[in-house]
Formats: structure tokens, sequence, C-alpha cells
């Protein structure tokens, strides 16, 4: 699995995600095929892509096709299917499905979608969240009014930290509001949209860190910003030696 998140701002979107590449892999024991799941394979996976044009795309869900990491095929989609100045970013999120769906083994995996489109004089925010399986594509952002976050992947710990709860009394009969405060997205600047993002996937890694789960998220966090008129990353892992 894995933990994306796009943060939409008046400034601009940022996009995150984790770097950690685990496989559930089958053996043999005593006649029958047992599963380990969520063998940590690698923590250089990347997940979030600079596409031409603008476009950011990042992936979560199954991060490998016929055992081969998926960012590699990203990467051939962008080269082969994104035209330098003409693919625009409302029409990437049909190019992944039909990319993806043409594939024998069709992966379990979600995309993030986001850029700006200029519609008239204006450069208009876009972010979708496109699921290949059924090739549903959702318009996360319809108008420049609407601030927030998406997230998608492994979201139990941010949802446990940010969504309101109840405390239930022993006999789980009587219920309290416990005190929680929103999060004023409209208000953040790209610096905060940033933080933000960088947080909520810190988090998520460091709580499963100690907790008895399979450890899906972690390794660098590769963040990129997208403004108006130009594309650029934050952070992002190179290679080394």
């Amino acid at each position: 699995m894995s933990l994306i998140v796009t943060v939409n701002v008046e400034e601009g979107i940022v996009m995150a995600s984790d770097s950690r590449l685990t496989m559930n892999l089958p053996r043999d024991v005593n006649g029958q095929t047992v599963l380990e799941c969520g063998v940590s394979q690698s923590d250089t996976i990347y997940k979030t892509f600079l596409a031409k044009n603008g476009i950011g795309i990042s992936m979560y869900g199954d991060a490998t096709i016929n055992a081969i990491p998926i960012s590699g095929y990203i990467e051939s989609f962008i080269n082969e299917k994104m035209v330098e100045g003409q693919t625009s970013v409302d029409e990437v999120p049909e190019l992944l499905v039909e990319y993806f769906q043409a594939m024998s083994n069709i992966p379990n995996t979600g995309f993030h979608v986001a850029g700006y489109k200029t519609e008239g004089e204006k450069r208009v925010k876009k972010v979708y969240k496109v699921i290949i399986s059924n090739g549903n594509i959702s318009n996360i952002v319809p108008n420049q009014l609407l601030h927030g976050s998406i997230w998608d992947g492994e979201s139990d710990v941010l949802i446990r930290v940010i969504n309101p709860h109840l405390h239930f009394s022993e006999d789980m009969v009587a219920y309290s509001p416990l005190t929680s405060h929103s999060i004023p997205f409209e208000m953040f600047t790209l610096q905060d949209a940033i933080d933000f993002a960088v947080y909520a996937i810190k988090t998520t890694a460091d709580t499963m860190r100690f907790q008895m789960r399979t450890k899906t998220v972690g390794g660098p966090i590769d963040v990129l910003v997208i403004k108006q008129h130009e594309a650029f990353w934050i952070q992002k892992k190179s290679l080394h030696i």
C-alpha cells in the first residue's frame, strides 16, 4: 500500500507520497500455499511524478505489475501517451485508465492527477482521483472556491487524527463527543500545504512503527508543488552511492 496526499490551496497544489514498496510473497508450507503479507522490499520507489505540461501524478495501491515496480510503467506512460505542449490535465485521467486497463494483469491501483488548464484568460486548477480497476474518475476541484486535501492509501491513521470522535461509556450505551478542531485549509499558504502534506505522511509512518501491523508507509517523502505557470520539486529522493 502507500499514502499519497494532495492539498489544494489558493496559491497552488501540493502533492506528496512515501517511498515504501511492500510485497505479498507466497511460499509453500507442508504442501499449502501461505501468503506472507507486507514484506518490505524497498524504500526507494517513486510514487509521485512531474509529468509533461506541469502535471503531477501520484499513485497508491498495487505498486508492482507482474513483480515489476509500477514506477517504470508510469514513466513509460508519460513518455508514450503525453505530448509536450498538448496533453492537458483533463485528458490524463482517461489516458491512465486506457493505458493500464489494456494490460493483461490490471493493477488495483489509484491515482491523483493535478495541474492547471487555461480556460479563457484564466489558469484553472484541476485535481482528479482515478481508480484503474473500475475506470472511475472523480473531479475533486469543481470550482476555485474549494480548498482542502484528499489522501488515499493507508489513511486510517490520518482519519483518526483529523476527524471528530466519540467517547463511549464502559457499557457502550452512553457517549459524548471528544473535543475536536477543524483545519482551516482555506487559510493555508503554500508553505502550510507543504507542511501539512509532510505531516500527514510522517505521522502515519511514525504511528505504524509502534503498532502491531504491517509497516506499509515509510521511507523518504517526495513533495511536488504545482503553481499557475510552473511546477517544481520541494523534496525528491535521488540516486546516489
